[in-house]
């Protein structure tokens, strides 16, 4: 597909693998915190952590790894005894304090032994089957509020987890996505309950367990800032935890430098727990959710609380108490309005700079296509993420992982209802508004509309023969909020970037509530076909544009679709 309006950041090549450009200009734009070359300070020591890891992206070189795959072979304690495993995946969730790990491995008297492992904030369980007794699926859940506790230090001591953990434990907040060199001031050696000392020159961090009440570890890193150890201990147990072998493992198709431990190690009292090589991850944000099933809900009340997660963004500032002009007795949401999904920047200054384990093709070119990968608001977890039916989880992932073949925008197809997101432009008379469209989906889609009614009228009885990409949709008013009802959608849009499918049972409906110079946007998706729940998306503020040519929304773009049969990267728009 070709945009002659918008360059999209895909890597395609019609018989060769990706190449990198030269290296990008900063543009004048500095970057939000670069450590002294001695620095030695807490500061310091978590930036250049999560910096050497690859995990700062964007020019604004923020944590944006967000969930993890990863599948390893090796052998882990069952029972006393070592089992060999033939599989081993584990999928964790970061922002969601959540991680199901699936193993199948065989007994020392040759007996094969199988099962899944589950964390989902304050719940713990056991499957028989990848999300036993959500929804209508099958299989059984079996609760284990004892293993609440290791569970959770297992993710917060991993390599990725142990400094998204240490610099929570600076603030009362997670703060998803934050920049660790912006959050407090240089030359601290202790932030609220994380502290750094240096140990035979090395750095060593000392910070809280996120979850695990008065568990507290210690994590010492290597000279090029590395996770190489993690030790812990609750009573008389020590869990120690030892990693090497840093490498990008994702698959070849879709290396974007986030670097990860390819040899694990943990051991509890000494004794060898779990021993994993790494064989292939996948950072790119992948779908990875975890609902606490009914019956272990109600197994045992929850006691404790989790820190509070909080995306860092800054929201745009608003008048919400300005007048309000009113048009036939209604709040009159005619104007130009602007909104972004976007967390931060990851485009200023031409890109990202090249980090310290990146190679000499490094460019800030290459890295903004990469970055973008990770930065997509609705793989990041922006707007939530809806919760699919077990049987879907791994083909949200496979669309997403290979969404350069399958997003629709690809081919030239409309974003659709609901991932245009907010309108731009607003024409409102007494019976109805006319909504203008303009690079919905953080970017993506160009000069859609709608004209719906307001005067509370139901659907047509021709609307489910008249399936399209918005939808049937009216309007009503419910006080001084329009409430938009949409059905008859075609199957072949997404909700959003990463894999977000959806079936022609869809139900969307839109509420905008005016206050002042805002307009609260909210949404709600209804598909029984697909989700077990109703997707009740955050509320987005959208602000009134002044600018005067704001409303000049350009027309839908020339598109041609030439480029999805030849695909062969999976860094992903």
């Amino acid at each position: 597909m070709i945009w002659s309006q918008v360059a999209l950041a895909v890597a395609f090549a019609a018989g060769g693998a990706f190449t990198a450009g030269a290296q990008g200009r900063r543009g004048g734009v500095p970057e939000p915190y670069t450590p002294a070359a001695d620095a030695k300070d807490l500061k310091a020591v978590l930036f250049r952590w999560m910096w050497g890891m690859g995990m700062l992206k964007g020019h604004d070189e923020r944590d944006m790894v967000a969930t993890l795959e990863y599948q390893g072979k090796g052998t882990i304690q069952v029972e006393g005894q070592p089992c060999t495993l033939a599989k081993y995946r584990a999928s964790t969730n970061y922002q969601t304090f959540s991680q199901r790990i699936q193993y199948t491995c065989t007994r020392p008297n040759g007996e094969t032994y199988s099962n899944v492992e589950v964390v989902s904030g304050l719940y713990a369980w056991n499957e028989d089957t990848p999300g036993a007794e959500i929804g209508s699926a099958k299989g059984k859940a079996i609760p284990m509020p004892e293993a609440v506790e290791p569970r959770l230090i297992r993710i917060w001591a991993s390599p990725q987890g142990a400094p998204k953990a240490a610099l929570a434990g600076t603030t009362e907040t997670f703060r998803l996505g934050a920049n660790p060199g912006t959050l407090f001031a240089d030359g601290l050696a202790k932030v609220g309950q994380t502290s750094v000392a240096w140990e035979s020159g090395k750095p060593v961090v000392t910070f809280p367990i996120p979850g695990v009440p008065g568990a507290t570890a210690t994590a010492t890193l290597d000279a090029k800032y590395m996770t190489e150890r993690v030790v812990l201990k609750q009573g008389s147990t020590t869990i120690d935890f030892t990693y090497g072998d840093y490498q990008d493992w994702n698959n070849p198709l879709n290396k974007i430098g986030v670097l990860y431990a390819g040899k694990m190690v943990e051991r509890r009292n000494g004794a060898v727990i779990r021993d994993l090589t790494t064989e292939v991850t996948e950072t790119g944000n992948v779908y990875v959710v975890a609902p606490v099933p009914a019956s272990v809900q109600a197994a045992k009340a929850v006691k404790g609380q989790l820190p509070r997660g909080v995306m860092a963004k800054e929201e745009s500032k608003v008048n919400k108490s300005a007048p309000t002009p009113r048009l036939a007795g209604h709040p009159d949401l005619s104007g130009n309005w602007s909104y972004t999904d976007w967390i931060g920047n990851y485009m200023t200054g031409g890109g990202r700079r090249c980090g310290p384990t990146q190679g000499p093709d490094c460019s800030r070119e290459t890295n903004q296509t990469e970055d973008f990968e990770l930065y997509s608001p609705s793989r990041f977890g922006n707007m939530g993420r809806p919760t699919y039916k077990p049987e879907y989880w791994d083909k949200v992932e496979q669309l997403d992982m290979w969404t350069n073949k399958y997003d629709p925008v690809m081919t030239c197809q409309p974003l659709g209802v609901p991932r245009e997101g907010p309108p731009r432009r607003i024409y409102q008379t007494d019976r109805d508004v006319t909504f203008l469209y303009y690079g919905g989906d953080a970017g993506g889609g160009y000069g859609e509309y709608r004209v719906i009614p307001t005067d509370g009228r139901p659907h047509s009885k021709q609307a489910e023969f008249d399936i399209t990409y918005l939808g049937d949709t009216v309007g009503r008013w419910e006080g001084d909020t329009l409430v938009l009802d949409s059905v008859s959608f075609t199957d072949s849009t997404w909700l959003g970037r990463g894999g977000l499918f959806h079936s022609d049972r869809m139900h969307v409906v839109e509420r905008f509530t005016r206050q002042g110079d805002a307009l609260l946007y909210d949404v709600t998706v209804e598909d029984p076909e697909v989700l077990v729940e109703p997707w009740v998306l955050p509320t987005r503020t959208v602000v009134r544009n002044t600018n005067p040519d704001a409303g000049l929304v350009r027309e839908r773009g020339n598109c041609e679709v030439q480029e999805t049969g030849h695909a062969t990267s999976q860094i992903r728009h």
